[in-house]
């Protein structure tokens, strides 16, 4: 039996098993299949050396990101947040339209006629006033978790891009995932991602 030993992608074949194998491929021995298959196991990665030879090198080094993929990567999350509460844009300015009307019904008292994005809410036992309520309710966590939104998205924009000026990549790192967390911990029940 023969054992190959192809680099892109790295896979071996051997004669007995593979009716096909790569034309790039190259003869190893069985002993060096296995030292390839322990450098890959520790991360390594099979190149071809000058001579089209597969050997092993480590992986090469990931850039380290600077500070406006930290920043562009908390604002997606901070997007991905408000659109799971919001859906859509115009689901967002039907809940302010709803939040509006159930404001000034709740300012009149809950007299008079019921506004119709408050009509529409006091269905089954619910009242209009009890509509009006669960409704402001909703919108005011949905303002609370828009200002914190904001605010921690912008705060930690700053402290990312300062921490880079000072070389500190693994704290903008770090102020990057917590923030990423805080966000989407912000929004959890709340809107469409409530329940």
């Amino acid at each position: 039996m023969k054992i190959f030993c192809a680099t892109s992608p790295a896979r071996f074949y051997s004669s007995d098993a593979h009716a096909e194998i790569p034309d790039d491929a190259v003869e190893i021995t069985p002993d060096y299949r296995d030292a390839l298959l322990i450098g890959i196991s520790q991360g390594k990665q099979i190149e071809k050396n000058a001579v089209g030879y597969p050997v092993l090198i480590e992986p090469p080094l990931a850039a380290p990101p600077n500070s406006e993929q930290l920043c562009a990567n908390i604002d997606t999350a901070a997007d991905a947040a408000r659109h799971t509460v919001a859906g859509d844009p115009l689901r967002a300015v039907e809940y302010e339209r709803a939040a509006s009307e159930a404001w000034a019904f709740a300012a009149a008292n809950y007299q008079g006629e019921v506004p119709p994005m408050v009509a529409a809410w006091a269905i089954g036992e619910r009242t209009a006033q009890q509509a009006a309520d669960s409704i402001l309710a909703e919108a005011a966590q949905y303002n609370a978790a828009l200002v914190h939104l904001r605010t921690v998205r912008l705060n930690a924009k700053e402290l990312i891009r300062a921490a880079m000026l000072e070389g500190n990549i693994e704290q903008a790192e770090d102020i990057a995932a917590e923030t990423i967390a805080s966000i989407q911990a912000a929004v959890a029940g709340i809107g469409n991602n409530a329940g």
